[in-house]
């Protein structure tokens, strides 16, 4: 009788994939920046006019 073996067809991460990712991470980091930019502009111009 023979032996059924199953494999497993792993792959690696293809550049569609990366690039994917890398649009994701940047998206993020826009918006981080975007809401939380204003805020230290702010907190840079207040602590300027303290010296």
């Amino acid at each position: 009788m023979k032996k059924l073996t199953i494999r497993n067809k792993s792959r690696g991460a293809s550049m569609v994939e990366y690039a994917l990712l890398l649009v994701a991470v940047l998206l993020l980091a826009a918006a981080a920046i975007k809401s939380i930019g204003p805020k230290v502009s702010a907190a840079g111009t207040n602590t300027a006019g303290q010296f």
